[in-house]
């Protein structure tokens, strides 16, 4: 996932269907955006969990994060599903059933999306 995604900017959709753009810098720096909202912040990974938080100043609209544990479901398409609200583990205080349905899709910028493929098996 480190390959897939640092340096390199996601589009993507939540299960609501807003969509999203989130650029991950090499430095650890991020950049989010939807249509009514953006944030900057900072990317980390815990093991395999993959954590995004926000900051909060005067012009930063009121976004926290999460960790995620991102599953590529095909050549371009990834599944994250949330691992936890804290920036530290355990990573116990998703909402029940959380693990099990993934909260957003997304996939590699300047690349087609392959999140509508069909897996082959």
């Amino acid at each position: 996932m480190r390959a897939a995604f640092i340096g390199k900017t996601l589009d993507g959709h939540y299960g609501n269907g807003i969509t999203w753009t989130e650029t991950y810098g090499a430095d650890g720096q991020l950049d989010y955006r939807e249509a009514t909202r953006r944030a900057v912040g900072r990317w980390y990974f815990r093991g395999h969990v993959f954590c995004t938080f926000y900051d909060t100043g005067q012009n930063q609209v009121s976004l926290n994060g999460g960790c995620w544990t991102a599953i590529k479901t095909s050549a371009n398409c990834y599944e994250f599903y949330l691992a936890g609200m804290n920036r530290e583990p355990p990573y116990e205080d998703g909402p029940l059933g959380m693990d099990q349905r993934w909260n957003a899709q997304g996939w590699r910028q300047g690349e087609p999306s392959t999140c509508d493929e069909r897996p082959a098996v």
